[in-house]
Formats: structure tokens, C-alpha cells, sequence
């Protein structure tokens, strides 16, 4: 069984979807009841700024945080799993690698929000809260590919001699998912990411055989290192910042 506030409503042997805003938390739990739902994965969130009027914190609060608070509470005793992000890390210093017990410190108000999310999964009995690492299919890479592209299709760049960035394949995703549903809930926090790094030459290559990326604009490490340095002197750590960390040192997990 699905749930979402958009789209039809289908009924057919193996799969029902039905029609359901988050915030309804009562409809919610009746509708948990009459199907007889024995697990749950929470997977929607407000994490895209594309085509939003309302990006304010309280757009965030409202999608990620109380709407959990809802679906957690709609569970009772079913056992949920939580689909976070690796952005309730914040900045990265390029240091040890960070895991599932690893203190999270989130800059944007996405991450922020999951955060806090992840604290109320945390109240429930049976959980596991799966950080995710950015997401493509082979159709849609729009997650990844601001680590290549200035300017989708026609500008991409690489750093230095090339980047290596932990990403994930919607297919793994969803394998990860559906063996968590064969398993006993461990009440713990994991990261999902592909067993082999994006090298970014690899894909601007792909890109430019797809008759993409007509130009690509190599950019000095040293550059980006001291524009990186004097930008978070000046401004400190906030989101922007935050985009060239994650430039300067790719997120690396256990």
C-alpha cells in the first residue's frame, strides 16, 4: 500500500494507493488500521527547492518534521523505517570517516529538519532510520550532477584532476528497503550509498558521448581551496558555505 497527496488513486491485486495529505493525521491512522499495515518506511519529505513558492523554515517543519511526528504516531507498535540524509552531518572536514552513531550538526533547513525527524523516529520501539546518499536513476541524475554540471546540459567542471563523491542508485535504494522488510528492526541509523565513489571525469565522459557537457571548465584545487578559506572567514558556517564544503571535502562515510 502507497500513500501521497498527489496522484491517483489505484486499486489492483498486489497494490492499492490511495490519496492521503500527511497532515491528516486521524485519516492517517484509520486508513494504517483498516489495511492492516504491519510495517511502515516513511519516505516523504519537502527536499527540492525547484518550482516551491514557499521555502520558509516552517515549509520545511511542516513536510519533514510534523508530518513524521504523524506518520510515527499513526504506527503505534508497527515497526517504521525513517529515509534521512546524509545532510544532518553539516560541514566535513575531510577527517575520519562518519557513521550512523557520528554526532550530526545539519546547515539547511532540509537537513535540519530531518534531523529533528530522526530524533522523533527515535521515541518509537521499532525503528531504523536509513541515511541516504544522493540519489539517480539512470534517467534522472539531477541530485549528482552539481558535482559536475555549472550549467546543465551545456557546462560542466571538474576540480583539480577529478572528484570522487559518495552517491546512491535508486535501485539500491529500494533493495536496501525491501530487505529491511525480512529483518527484525535493529533500532539503529545506517548509511546507504553505492560500494564504488563517482569519479567525476568518468561521468562528464558519459556526458559528453551523450552529446552533453559541450563545455567543460577545469577549475584549479588551489582556487577552490582559498576562495573556500576566505568565503567561511568571512561569512562563517550557513548554507553557502556549506555547498563548498562539500566541494572542497567530500562527505565519506563508513
Amino acid at each position: 500500500m502507497g500513500v501521497g497527496r498527489s496522484g491517483e488513486e489505484i486499486q489492483v491485486e498486489n497494490y492499492r494507493f490511495y490519496r492521503l495529505d500527511l497532515s491528516e493525521r486521524e485519516k492517517l491512522r484509520a486508513l494504517i488500521e483498516s489495511e492492516k499495515v504491519e510495517r511502515i518506511i516513511h519516505l516523504a519529505a519537502l527536499a527540492h527547492r525547484e518550482g516551491l513558492a514557499d521555502l520558509s523554515w516552517e515549509a520545511y517543519k511542516k513536510a519533514n518534521v510534523d508530518c513524521s511526528k504523524n506518520v510515527f504516531q499513526a504506527a503505534g507498535e508497527r515497526p517504521v523505517l525513517f529515509i534521512s540524509t546524509i545532510d544532518v552531518y553539516g560541514f566535513y572536514d575531510g577527517g575520519r570517516p562518519v557513521n550512523g552513531e557520528t554526532p550530526v550538526s545539519p546547515v539547511s533547513d532540509y537537513g535540519k529538519s530531518k534531523a529533528l525527524a530522526e530524533r522523533e523516529c527515535q521515541l518509537l520501539r521499532h525503528y531504523d532510520i536509513f541515511r541516504l546518499c544522493p540519489v539517480y536513476t539512470p534517467a534522472n541524475k539531477r541530485d549528482i550532477q552539481k558535482r559536475y554540471y555549472l550549467r546543465y546540459p551545456i557546462l560542466a567542471y571538474h576540480v583539480g584532476k577529478g572528484q570522487e563523491f559518495e552517491v546512491l542508485d535508486v535501485k539500491r535504494a529500494a533493495e536496501a528497503m525491501a530487505d529491511w522488510c525480512a529483518q527484525e528492526p535493529r533500532n539503529s541509523t545506517r548509511i546507504i550509498k553505492d560500494p564504488t565513489l563517482l569519479w567525476t571525469p568518468d561521468a562528464i565522459r558519459a556526458e559528453k558521448a551523450a552529446g552533453r557537457a559541450r563545455l567543460v571548465l577545469p577549475v584549479p584545487e588551489l582556487c577552490v581551496n582559498v576562495g573556500y578559506a576566505v568565503l567561511k572567514a568571512v561569512l562563517g558556517e550557513n548554507e553557502k558555505t556549506y555547498l563548498l564544503n562539500k566541494l572542497v571535502h567530500p562527505l565519506r562515510t563508513e
